[in-house]
C-alpha cells in the first residue's frame, strides 16, 4: 500500500496512514485511510514514497 507517515523534521509524527494531502497556502490537510483529518500549518519539504513518509516544516 502507499499510506504515508507524515513527520516534522525532528521526527515528531503528525499523522499516520495518510492517503490524501491537500494544500491551501500554508494550511495542509492530511486525510488517513480511515477518514481521520489532521490539519497542520507549514510546507511540505519532502515526500518519499519508497519509505512511505512525508516531511512538513512549519
Amino acid at each position: 500500500m502507499c499510506e504515508l507517515k507524515v513527520l516534522k523534521p525532528d521526527g515528531t509524527v503528525l499523522a499516520e496512514d495518510v492517503v490524501h494531502i491537500a494544500v491551501n497556502g500554508d494550511v495542509i490537510e492530511l486525510r488517513s485511510i480511515l477518514g481521520d483529518v489532521t490539519t497542520v500549518h507549514g510546507r511540505i519539504s519532502e515526500i518519499d514514497i519508497t519509505n512511505e513518509k512525508a516531511t512538513i516544516q512549519g
